[in-house]
């Protein structure tokens, strides 16, 4: 039986450090609606298609990119990778592989720069080929807003070993009993919550008022992450409810292992990025959220894989889009 409290705690999380050096100056001007985030992940999209679809690397028509209505979703990376489809929870879930490229949220004009990829679970590590192809692709296709590409070149990949967070975690705690951390949200997280009424539920979005709801933040992060684990592990014999029953027991978990900690210092700050059109639905969906620091104490070893959690894989919505990067600082 899959133990929604130990089991999303292994999986396997690998970082890459690309080093990428461009033909000319790259600029990415701040404009509403975008980010460095969505203009790399528009990219990988395209890239891994070329390299990886399945169907189209043996000369067949291509299929859609969802997992939904890809013809071979076992063995094709595109499905994995790009736009997840769980057929349990029949929705998209979040993509396994990760950007940011701090160097270009500047607005100045870049040549080199460092590009950080964060491939979560075993179908991303073990695929780690097909995501290198994809990157040297995103190269010859080229970046910039508005479609002005500049092609760059990959110049070289460094690769950490695969641990879990359960491993690293371990390791922190081997020798600390850790009671401090301060948590950097760098880039807009964006977190909502549903509100009961006397009039019927609505959603509420946290813009930086009042104390942060970390508890509720690591709850959904758990959420999120057995969700992904169970997909992960191709644990088909698990049905939709069970599999939001479990995913639901990690959040409490979660939850109240986050209750027992203490918000120090909180300095947050509501950020708009603008409106974005979404290409599903040609809708406006807006980029906001909060960003600033956040002190924490109490006794942190026992969450401390669930913060590791947000560390590396963000946190809140749109993170797809370079939203909710956050890094965690242990200590004073």
């Amino acid at each position: 039986m899959y133990d929604p409290s130990t089991d999303p705690l292994e999986l396997p999380v690998q970082t890459l450090t690309v080093d990428c050096r461009a033909g000319a100056p790259l600029i990415f001007p701040r404009h509403a609606g975008a980010t460095s985030g969505t203009t790399f992940n528009g990219a990988f999209g395209n890239a891994i298609w070329d390299v990886g679809c399945a169907r189209r690397l043996q000369g067949l028509p291509a299929c859609n990119h969802e997992r939904d209505r890809c013809q071979q979703p076992a063995r094709c990376p595109v499905a994995w990778l790009y736009k997840p489809y769980s057929q349990a929870h029949r929705r998209t879930l979040t993509r396994p592989v990760l950007f940011q490229a701090t160097g270009l949220e500047t607005g100045e004009p870049v040549t080199a720069f460092e590009l950080h990829v964060t491939l979560w679970g075993r179908q991303a590590v073990n695929l780690r080929a097909t995501i290198e192809a994809a990157l040297h692709a995103m190269g010859r296709r080229g970046l910039g807003p508005n479609g002005a590409r500049v092609p760059f070149v990959v110049t070289g990949i460094q690769a950490d070993p695969p641990r879990t967070l359960a491993e690293r975690a371990a390791t922190l705690t081997a020798a600390n009993r850790w009671r401090e951390a301060l948590l950097v949200f760098e880039t807009p997280f964006l977190y909502r919550e549903t509100v009961t009424m006397e009039s019927g539920q609505r959603e509420k979005l946290f813009l930086a008022g009042g104390a942060l709801p970390l508890a509720a933040i690591l709850g959904n992060r758990a959420y999120d992450l057995a969700a992904w684990d169970m997909e992960d592990r191709e644990r088909d014999e698990l049905d939709a409810a069970v599999r939001h029953d479990l995913a639901r027991q990690a959040r409490r978990t979660a939850e109240a292992l986050a209750e027992s900690l203490r918000i120090a210092t909180c300095d947050l700050q509501p950020v708009d990025l603008g409106a974005r059109l979404s290409k599903t639905d040609g809708n406006a969906f807006p980029l906001r959220g909060f960003i600033g620091q956040v002190r924490i104490a109490g006794d942190l070893n026992p969450v401390l894989p669930w913060l590791l959690a947000l560390a590396l894989g963000g946190g809140g919505q749109k993170r797809a889009m370079g939203l909710g990067v956050v890094r965690l600082w242990l200590g004073p």
